[in-house]
């Protein structure tokens, strides 16, 4: 049978695992290059056992500002067919401009909305159970299971009475995913249709878990702040320094050495930082805290865990007069 939902999980046969397209972006820029693509198969065990193939695209491509926006996600394999009780399969799918029985406009519209994008989070749990990242296992990250592949990944546990069909992640970054595809791809009526729920704190719209620097409060926790700026590496480790002042004071978010020495997907962090001299900027998504410095002269972004932090590379940098005469 032919899938009828998004993709939003693939067995990646190198690493043995389930994992989301973020997941698998991440894993492959971890590793040392020169680098080959990953192959993934159904995350239904049934069509696994037959071979039946999945697509990953883009996940081999550093998220950076576009003018055309495409999403990093799962695609189904035209040359193969996927059993009836596959987790993509859903016989009774209703189609794109078909009603619901008992539903409002506006649940209809949100319904809508959510089918325009590749992976949109219902449930976001941004709790870190791991204090110590350097002991997790290799070839683990967030998102990622290796235990019963037929399980899905943090799905196991919403209330199956009244939330049907609902997405989870604990991965922050395929959070800013859905939120930067979002962004791009819905008019501003159908973005401000989306919400969110994260466990102990309710239900808000995305738009408003999502906070622009300029707009951050100091002590200002449970949001997504975000902004774009520069890098000066420090080792190891870095400091990004916002283009936008509060009260007119710089802002800055900082990774020690030690952070990224502790943190397993260091190397992915690096290799987009590596970009620096061919970009004009970086985005940063962070989920911190919003302090300022003991003298008050500056505010910094405080993060605990690197898993909550995501990086997207700005418009390349348009080449100078001397390199467009190179030959």
């Amino acid at each position: 049978m032919k899938t009828s939902k998004s993709i939003t999980r693939a067995f990646c046969v190198e690493l043995q695992a389930q994992l989301s397209i973020v997941a698998a972006r991440r894993e492959y820029f971890s590793m040392e290059p020169p680098r080959a693509r990953f192959n993934f198969l159904c995350s239904t065990e049934a069509c696994r056992e037959r071979g039946v193939k999945i697509t990953g695209v883009r996940y081999d491509v550093k998220p950076q500002e576009n003018p055309t926006f495409v999403a990093a996600h799962f695609r189904a394999n035209p040359n193969y067919e996927h059993v009836a009780e596959c987790e993509w399969v859903d016989e009774e799918a209703i189609g794109e401009d078909e009603a619901v029985a008992g539903e409002t406009q506006s649940e209809g519209a949100l319904r809508k909305a959510k089918r325009k994008l590749d992976d949109y989070i219902d449930v976001f749990d941004p709790s870190i159970k791991e204090k110590t990242t350097s002991a997790r296992p290799p070839g683990h990250s967030d998102d990622m299971t290796k235990t019963a592949p037929q399980t899905p990944a943090l799905s196991s546990d919403k209330p199956k009475q009244t939330r049907h069909n609902e997405t989870r992640t604990n991965n922050f970054e395929r959070l800013v995913d859905s939120f930067r595809q979002a962004q791009a791809q819905l008019t501003k009526e159908e973005f401000n249709l989306l919400t969110l729920r994260v466990p102990g704190e309710g239900e808000t719209t995305l738009r408003a878990y999502f906070r622009h620097i300029k707009f951050a409060q100091v002590g200002d926790e449970r949001r997504v702040l975000y902004g774009g700026g520069l890098v000066e590496r420090y080792g190891a480790g870095f400091k990004f320094k916002f283009f936008d002042r509060l009260q007119g004071k710089q802002l800055t978010l900082y990774v020690s050495s030690a952070q990224m020495q502790a943190y397993r997907s260091s190397r992915y962090i690096s290799e987009l930082l590596s970009h620096a001299d061919d970009v004009r900027f970086f985005t940063v998504f962070a989920l911190g805290t919003l302090v300022a410095s003991p003298s008050g002269k500056s505010f910094s972004v405080v993060i605990e865990d690197l898993r909550h932090l995501a990086i997207v590379l700005g418009p390349a940098k348009e080449p100078t007069a001397d390199e467009m005469k190179r030959p």
